[in-house]
């Protein structure tokens, strides 16, 4: 647990990679990193942070948490962490992506996770490929009728990057040229330093609330039924009263 805010009281990691060992396609060196919430699944393609060997990147966190109101309100939330099978908004999604591709295709992405069995399509079928291009472009136009609602608790972090060239000559030749072995150039080619730490302790809140709790709701209705229907009794008293006084006068003609 933090006590304070501060690029000095955060995690300090030293990450090392291995260039000779990276295939053919690919066409950076470095790591991607993701910073989530405990409780939600990592997800490095959409929210990772590219890191780079022979620099230092210094990641200054704020915190944002989102509080959702279940049905009957608006959003209709759900607690997703209660599902065993659809623990994210993002991998619904992504289950009712795959069974659109199995419904257009008669198989699914390759490259998306999916928790049913289904056939996934072969990369070197072109018939299959060109189908799953064709529902991209459909669904990127079109969109897709999915029931996916806001998660009721949504925790993310908003992250701040600087990066400066790591580690300097001086500082290499103090003390980490001995224990690596290695001259400036080649330790920066295979390592990367990073700091994450949060800028402020201060965790900024949206909670949705209803106008009217149910105690509320009863409570302003008893009170509008009330006033409403006080009104309406006097109305009828003056009504039965005034035709009293209408027969009390026609009787008293009558009898004189």
């Amino acid at each position: 647990m933090l006590a304070s805010a501060g690029s000095s009281k955060g995690l300090e990691l030293i990450l090392h990679v291995v260039p000779e060992e990276y295939v053919s396609i690919s066409h950076t060196i470095g790591m991607r990193i993701v910073i989530h919430n405990p409780m939600d699944n990592a997800d490095p393609e959409g929210n990772g942070i590219n890191i780079f060997p022979g620099y230092e990147t210094d990641i200054s966190l704020s915190q944002t948490v989102i509080r959702r109101l279940p049905a009957p309100y608006k959003d209709k939330c759900v607690s997703y962490a209660d599902n065993l099978f659809q623990q994210s908004q993002t991998q619904c999604m992504q289950d009712c992506i795959q069974k659109y591709n199995y419904k257009q295709c008669g198989c699914v992405e390759p490259s998306l996770p999916t928790k049913f069995h289904l056939k996934r399509c072969t990369v070197k079928n072109t018939t299959e490929l060109c189908c799953l291009d064709a529902v991209l472009n459909n669904l990127a136009v079109h969109g897709v009728d999915c029931n996916c609602p806001f998660p009721c608790l949504t925790t993310f972090y908003n992250e701040r990057l600087t990066m400066a060239k790591w580690p300097s000559k001086a500082f290499f030749l103090k003390g980490m040229h001995k224990s690596s072995g290695e001259d400036i150039k080649t330790f920066r080619k295979s390592h990367a330093k990073v700091r994450i730490s949060f800028s402020t302790l201060a965790m900024i809140a949206y909670e949705q609330k209803p106008v009217f709790l149910e105690s509320e709701i009863f409570s302003h209705l008893g009170g509008e039924m009330g006033l409403w229907l006080g009104l309406s009794l006097i109305a009828v008293f003056e009504f039965l009263e005034a035709f009293l006084c209408f027969c009390n006068h026609k009787i008293y003609k009558l009898r004189t």
